[in-house]
């Protein structure tokens, strides 16, 4: 027969267990702040958080001190990680990611959703844009508002959003890596992309899609050339941008003399710039993937078809199949061969036998 507790034992017992509850609630809460609270180390000045062409086709791919960063379309999208050679390749967290920038030791991120492709489809993650350690812990959601393109710019996030519950318009704020101050800078859809130092390159899409230029230290814009342009890229003394009023030619604006030179007579669909290449999508009966010289010598076509999310780094260009977006092809930059990334595919594949289990 059990014996019945003693009143002083009751008490006692009804004190520990107090002190187990409320220690457990302490450490939680000491756990929730301390990450909310995480202080990031400032920035080098400069830094830029995604290579602009990258950001402007979606911000899949972003690479930083040897490691590739991108969304991986074999498993839904989700956020992966990977040497710059394409080695070692893992996953870093369940949610597709997209206006994916890094710099030190964070990832920032737009989160759409669980990518469903590792056994965890009915699992509803919210959208928001996360601030995450490059090793996949720590995340914090800096802001639960729709992130069409971000840029981290120096220590601030510079976010373009859609129209909301707080904006009744598509917006521009920044807020610092730390997630504690936030600032609105335009009240229209400015596209933070095209970042060179503290300056944002872009077009205005309030005024005839003038070229404009945002400093970042200032706030104030200033008018750099009258035409209509669309997505802006910053290379080495040049603005590319296509022409929409004259059938979305490729062309390249100079900042020292003002002269603009016609780069292509195709309609253009998308492009981007790295290492002395344009890698560009061309729309119509003919359409392909294409590259030349940023002087726009030299052109090739790399595919015939449709092709979108055109990303580089410092080693392959990166593309998808438009009508296919379970695909990821990459090609050296400059070769006319490609081929899709096994590496990628073979993590997916990992990582669903692994969550199948």
């Amino acid at each position: 027969m059990a014996k019945k507790l003693k009143k002083t034992d009751k008490k006692n017992l009804i004190i520990a267990t107090s002190v187990i509850v409320s220690m457990i609630l302490l450490l939680t809460l000491v756990a929730v702040f301390s990450r909310r609270g995480e202080k990031v180390p400032p920035n080098p000045e400069g830094t830029i958080g995604s290579h602009p062409g990258n950001m402007n086709t979606g911000g899949l791919v972003c690479e930083s001190d040897g490691k590739i960063y991108f969304s991986n379309p074999y498993d839904g999208g989700a956020l992966y990680v990977m040497n710059s050679d394409e080695t070692d390749c893992k996953k870093l967290s369940t949610a597709v990611a997209t206006s994916i920038n890094v710099t030190g030791d964070y990832i920032y991120y737009f989160q759409s959703g669980s990518s469903g492709a590792a056994g965890l489809g009915g699992i509803r993650i919210p959208l928001s844009y996360i601030r995450m350690h490059v090793n996949g812990k720590r995340g914090l959601t800096m802001t639960r508002s729709v992130i069409v393109r971000a840029q981290v710019i120096g220590d601030w996030v510079y976010m373009e959003g859609t129209a909301d519950k707080e904006h009744n318009a598509p917006y521009l704020i920044r807020m610092d890596t730390n997630g504690t101050t936030t600032e609105t800078v335009a009240n229209f859809a400015l596209n933070p992309s095209c970042a060179v130092g503290d300056l944002i390159y872009y077009n205005n899409v309030l005024e005839n899609h003038n070229l404009m230029c945002l400093n970042t230290k200032t706030g104030t814009s200033t008018l750099i050339l009258e035409a209509n342009v669309w997505n802006p890229l910053y290379d080495n003394g040049y603005i590319y941008y296509m022409a929409p009023a004259d059938n979305y030619q490729l062309r390249r604006y100079s900042l020292s003399d003002g002269t603009i030179e016609v780069l292509t007579n195709e309609k253009v669909e998308s492009f981007n710039v790295y290492n002395g290449y344009i890698y560009y999508q061309t729309f119509g009966d003919t359409s392909h993937l294409a590259f030349m010289n940023t002087d726009g010598s030299n052109q090739t076509v790399l595919a015939n078809g449709n092709y979108n999310s055109i990303s580089m780094t410092n080693g392959y260009v990166y593309f998808k199949d438009y009508w296919n977006e379970t695909s990821l092809y990459h090609t050296y930059p400059g070769s006319t061969y490609y081929e899709p990334v096994n590496a990628a595919l073979e993590a997916a594949i990992a990582e669903i036998e692994k969550q199948n289990k």
